[in-house]
């Protein structure tokens, strides 16, 4: 697996927008937008998630004070279908835009790209962007919420909002390094545990990346990964002391985090590309941190796949910030 090092790239700023379930102490009042309207005003709840996602870049676009046309490149993805939500937002602004996918680690290969850009002065800045939404994803890969689906504690529940973040070559969070990801497949089929199946790449993930900088786990003062709820960081933590005999203890996940998954018995904890960075964002960069992994993960199946019972693979990206 890859490993690049940046030397002048970094998160200037970033907007954050929570949907109505995530309203919690965890992060409520550390966002900039709470939301009480799955649909925000619109037709359906498809529509809603692209509002969602306009309203994080016209959000980030006035927090930088910036004008599109003062933009570089727009990259952006999400969990709809052929990523619909974030080509219809940014069809609304005059920006180039790169649409990528990348399930769950969708922000995290946002990142990777828009600092590669700026790092080799191709672009001076770049906006990364995405969004998820409960009864959107729900629909697509689970059932839709009316039909009343009795859910298992292996579930996660997918988060609702928008994260945006610009890049530029001077600011508070710096991009050090990152390492890329491979697609890894177990051969384990269960949509409903996502956990599981992406626990294997999570920890693959860690390990190329502390052994590619030479550097051992307590070098961060945390791990954060992405979605993987309280099943599934217990299977990164034993895989890796079973495979590696290496034990980690500052490892904490975004999805349990978000919704307190260790003390609710009926969640395994959050999912969606939003999880990492609104937990990244709102809670872990305003703590005394200074060094941070962060590890994106993401399932790889569909609603097609899963028809075709095919396995899940699952990818899984690490990046190295610094909180200035």
């Amino acid at each position: 697996m890859k490993t690049i090092k940046f030397h002048n790239v970094y998160i200037n700023a970033n907007y954050t927008l929570l949907g109505r379930n995530e309203h919690s102490p965890v992060i409520e009042n550390k966002v900039d937008k709470n939301l009480n309207d799955y649909y925000n005003k619109e037709k359906t709840v498809e529509l809603g998630e692209i509002s969602y996602q306009k309203e994080s870049i016209k959000g980030i676009l006035h927090k930088i004070k910036k004008h599109e046309n003062d933009i570089d490149l727009l990259i952006g993805g999400d969990l709809q279908n052929q990523i619909l939500a974030t080509n219809f937002s940014a069809k609304d602004f005059n920006i180039s835009h790169l649409g990528i996918y990348s399930a769950c680690a969708t922000f995290a290969e946002g990142l990777i790209i828009g600092a590669g850009f700026i790092e080799s002065g191709l672009v001076k800045n770049a906006i990364i962007t995405t969004s998820s939404h409960n009864l959107v994803s729900e629909k697509q890969f689970r059932f839709p919420i009316e039909y009343g689906a009795i859910r298992k504690k292996i579930n996660t529940f997918t988060a609702t909002g928008s994260v945006s973040a610009y890049l530029y070559k001077e600011g508070k969070i710096k991009i050090e390094s990152a390492t890329i990801g491979k697609v890894i497949d177990m051969k384990y089929d269960d949509p409903n545990n996502m956990g599981a199946c992406m626990a294997p790449s999570a920890a693959e993930i860690i390990y190329e990346h502390l052994k590619s900088t030479g550097r051992k786990p307590d070098y961060y003062d945390i791990i954060l990964t992405g979605d993987l709820g309280k099943c599934g960081i217990l299977i990164v933590k034993e895989y890796l002391k079973r495979k590696y005999n290496l034990k980690i203890e500052n490892i904490e996940d975004s999805g349990v985090l978000l919704f307190d998954a260790k003390n609710n018995s009926k969640i395994a904890g959050g999912s969606g590309p939003i999880c990492l960075p609104l937990i990244l964002f709102a809670k872990i960069s305003k703590i005394k941190y200074r060094k941070i992994l962060i590890i994106a993960t993401g399932s790889l199946h569909s609603a097609l796949s899963s028809n075709l019972k095919l396995s899940v693979p699952s990818i899984s990206h690490a990046i190295s910030l610094e909180v200035i």
